[in-house]
């Protein structure tokens, strides 16, 4: 036969204290109201379940514990597992306590001499002080339900008389499960935490009604991230393998190093390299966007399509910024794209990607981002050309309206003698460095509406939605398929836009038809701006008397182009949107239980 009493000595306060680990979320609902019983006014009246008793019996440790958590709820305290003991046959408990949250001792913390003293003060920090409360509830398996062997509701310290606290005890900020389903959705959107909390808020139609701080859905989302902490890389290879047995042209490629550690990875999609055969004209290139929780760069190849949009030509993770991590992915970029190089690249001034360059794409023009450049520039000798009167209009005259490199050297060695600037270090630089950044350089060569890295940067703005420097590689890539089937929908929408649409005409010449039946209608646009701003000085007429009509085919370049014979081809037909089933019930089941917990429906 058990005694109680050595029951209760064998589960002395001092034993190490898990806290409670919650399975279902009633404890968020708002109680139903119940008749005042003398209780102070400004206490939040509610009725109390049914407290616990000796040989009290529940089907499952579960029951139990939901029922003595709603009632130390409602009584104005929380609850922890003290002790829990497992079966040495079955490996299942068969004997627990729950005690107040209050009970035990305080631990003492040991000072620790070995460990130097911070520099920097602490932040002063509050503390739960137990004051060893002897409130507890005792339970034992027998005869297959769990039997409540001792009960004591007695408290050595203040009870919380509103409910509305209540909710902030540890053990009753619990995340109920379909709240959590829904939150992994939200997370995987990459939606800050604030948001999360102001989308439930308004499901529960009140933040009150939410059962959990937002520091609890921050640790949450940690935790949805260490899951796969170790096992990261591993999950991302899987999932390329089934990414390659579904699309025979995916590619990707790795390199590990001594510790089996990944360096490198490169990855591009069929769509991607597809792409490429039409639009390698021009590559802007940037790895100075944020890092994933590895710290590895990341480096994208970003393209342009014949409507002008940017779109993606493949992605890079690298160890670092060195000369030889770019030249493993610019191999890797040949490799997955048939050994043709870029007509022409733009990026920033990094030395180690232009010897990368060099090596891996000896044919291609490379441009430097001009932005960057004056930029620096700007900083850096901007105070001295503002003392110089007339210097800083003849500079940017000469770099913005030279045609010829010719034209700009001759320029230029005209302004600094004239200024006398000939000796100033950082002028001489600029110059030095006129043949990777000044357009008069590049007149001949393809770079489409930029001078700049512009491209690379919007896209990042765009991936900042998606993707936080806290996520895996694995959470990057399915990021990256999310990206690409919005840029692959966009890239629709602008197909059917140039064959349903019809430009509004502003001139009678036959040249605004003709080019409206070529180009994109993006592209016919900026062409109609160009026409526009060349037919106001008065060209119209000389075009009519020399009778040009028409725009010499070998002047129109076929990427800009737009084909009813290639694009509107007969496809498969296929299904209408629909979401998932799995979606909907998830859906359905956040929407359901949350409006079945709202307060005004308790209420009624």
């Amino acid at each position: 036969m058990d005694n109680a009493g050595s029951t209760s000595r064998a589960m002395s306060a001092d034993r190490a204290c898990t806290e409670i680990t919650l399975p279902q979320a009633s404890s968020a609902q708002t109680p139903p109201a119940a008749q005042n019983d003398g209780i102070e006014g400004n206490a939040e009246v509610v009725s109390t379940p049914q407290a616990p008793r000796a040989d009290m019996r529940f089907d499952t440790l579960e029951d139990a514990q939901r029922h003595y958590l709603a009632f130390a709820r409602r009584r104005g305290f929380g609850i922890r597992y003290n002790y829990r003991k497992k079966s040495e046959v079955t490996g299942e408990y068969i004997r627990v306590a729950m005690v107040c949250h209050k009970a035990g001792h305080q631990a003492k913390e040991k000072e620790d001499t070995q460990k130097p003293k911070p520099v920097v003060p602490e932040r002063m920090k509050c503390s739960n002080i137990r004051t060893d409360c002897p409130a507890r509830m005792a339970l034992k398996v027998r005869d297959g339900t769990w039997l409540v062997t001792e009960f004591c509701d007695d408290h050595n310290h203040p009870l919380l008389k509103k409910w509305s606290l209540t909710g902030f005890l540890r053990s009753h900020r619990d995340i109920p499960e379909e709240d959590q389903e829904f939150i992994k959705i939200l997370h995987t959107v990459n939606m800050e935490t604030s948001r999360m909390m102001q989308v439930m808020a308004t499901l529960y139609e009140s933040v009150e009604g939410v059962s959990y701080t937002p520091k609890d859905m921050a640790n949450f989302r940690s935790k949805l991230q260490a899951e796969n902490k170790y096992i990261d890389m591993q999950n991302t290879m899987a999932y390329f393998e089934d990414l390659k047995s579904r699309d025979k042209d995916f590619y990707y490629r790795y390199k590990l190093d001594d510790e089996d550690h990944v360096q490198y990875l490169f990855w591009v999609d069929s769509a991607a390299r597809k792409a490429y055969k039409n639009y390698n004209d021009c590559i802007s290139f940037d790895a100075t966007y944020m890092t994933n929780k590895y710290k590895m760069p990341f480096a994208p190849f970003i393209g342009i399509n014949n409507h002008g949009q940017s779109i993606q030509l493949g992605y890079g993770f690298l160890k670092n910024e060195l000369s030889e991590s770019y030249i493993w992915l610019f191999e890797s970029f040949l490799i997955a794209m048939d050994g043709v190089a870029p007509v022409n690249i733009i990026t920033d001034q990094d030395g180690s990607m232009r010897a990368g360059i060099e090596k891996m794409f000896p044919n291609t023009t490379h441009r430097n981002c001009r932005w960057h450049i004056v930029d620096k520039a700007t900083e850096e000798i901007g105070p001295f050309v503002a003392k110089i009167p007339g210097l800083r209009e003849e500079m940017n005259d000469c770099i913005n309206c030279s045609l010829t490199p010719q034209e700009f050297e001759t320029r230029w060695n005209l302004m600094i003698q004239k200024y006398n600037v000939q000796n100033h270090e950082k002028i001489a630089a600029l110059y030095q460095k006129r043949n990777s950044w000044v357009p008069a350089y590049f007149m001949q060569k393809f770079y489409p509406f930029l001078q700049t890295t512009q491209r690379s940067e919007g896209f990042n703005a765009v991936l900042k939605k998606y993707i936080s420097p806290a996520n895996s590689v694995l959470e990057f890539v399915l990021q990256y398929d999310d990206i690409q089937a919005k840029i692959m929908k966009a890239e629709k929408k602008e197909e059917a836009d140039s064959s349903l649409l019809t430009a509004r005409s502003w001139s009678w010449h036959p040249i605004e038809k003709q080019m409206e039946k070529l180009y994109t209608k993006n592209i016919h646009a900026r062409f109609l701006y160009e026409m526009s701003y060349t037919m106001s000085y008065n060209i119209r007429q000389a075009m009519v008397q020399l009778g040009v009509c028409q725009m010499p085919l070998a002047y129109v370049l076929r990427r800009w182009t737009w084909s009813a014979e290639e694009n509107l081809v007969e496809e498969l037909p296929g299904q209408p949107a629909v979401m998932p089933e799995e979606s909907k019930k998830k859906m359905w089941l956040a929407v359901t239980c949350n409006e079945f917990k709202r307060p005004s429906a308790v209420r009624e």
